[in-house]
């Protein structure tokens, strides 16, 4: 008899629980993800939320495919992040690619080499960004190759950042157009079977850059004065 009521009261709570679960998720809206404008806008997800101020900050990771439709492209990663809900539409912000490993290991071949570039880069309205740039040559390249295809891409990369915004920046990166000016600067110096840009991800936004700034220079002038 104590342990059929035992068992009621464990079945009572468990029903309980089970009723508020369901009104949590009946106070929940679904909110629909946008791309940003330089993708057009596009769809990337929907999430619930209880409340709009929680979606600030969340990251959603499509793949390039899910923006363009093209199959070929299902193997790169994008990452954004909402910056801001407005009516039931939470609009994001682009923060990085990466192109799945399991891609990249298909592109390697016996008796080619693999040049890696990896740097940070300053867009002209102050964005700060890491770029991973990867070249498969078609022979084994030398030494003094490697050395000149990493400055060759340095070269592209930098110039670019100096005179785009972040906005268009981005669609370059991801779209394959900055990868193929550096092809164009590099094939010349060894043949290249594969030439892209593996990897971004955003590390400061300008506000944070233009801090960073001030406090250099802060700090700079305290040691002149001493």
């Amino acid at each position: 008899m104590i342990q059929y009521e035992r068992d009621n009261q464990m079945s009572s709570r468990s029903r309980q629980a089970a009723a508020r679960t369901r009104d949590k998720w009946r106070e929940k809206v679904w909110f629909q993800i946008l791309a940003p404008d330089y993708f057009d806008g596009k769809e990337i997800g929907k999430t619930p939320a209880s409340n709009p101020e929680l979606l600030i900050g969340r990251t959603v990771q499509p793949t390039l495919y899910d923006l363009t439709g093209d199959f070929d492209q299902i193997h790169v990663k994008l990452r954004f992040k909402i910056l801001e809900v407005t009516g039931q539409q939470a609009k994001t912000v682009f923060h990085g690619h990466e192109w799945s490993s399991d891609y990249l290991r298909g592109l390697v071949k016996r008796g080619t080499s693999r040049i890696d570039w990896i740097g940070p880069i300053l867009t002209r309205d102050d964005y700060l960004m890491r770029i991973s740039v990867i070249v498969f040559t078609n022979t084994r390249s030398k030494t003094s190759q490697e050395h000149a295809v990493r400055k060759g891409i340095e070269k592209v990369i930098v110039a670019h950042a100096k005179k785009h915004v972040f906005d268009d920046l981005v669609q370059k990166v991801v779209l394959g157009e900055l990868a193929s000016e550096v092809r164009e600067e590099v094939r010349t110096i060894v043949p290249i079977r594969e030439c892209e840009i593996r990897k971004s991800k955003v590390l400061k936004g300008p506000e944070e850059v233009k801090a960073r700034r001030v406090r250099l220079r802060r700090g700079t002038q305290k040691e002149t004065k001493s």
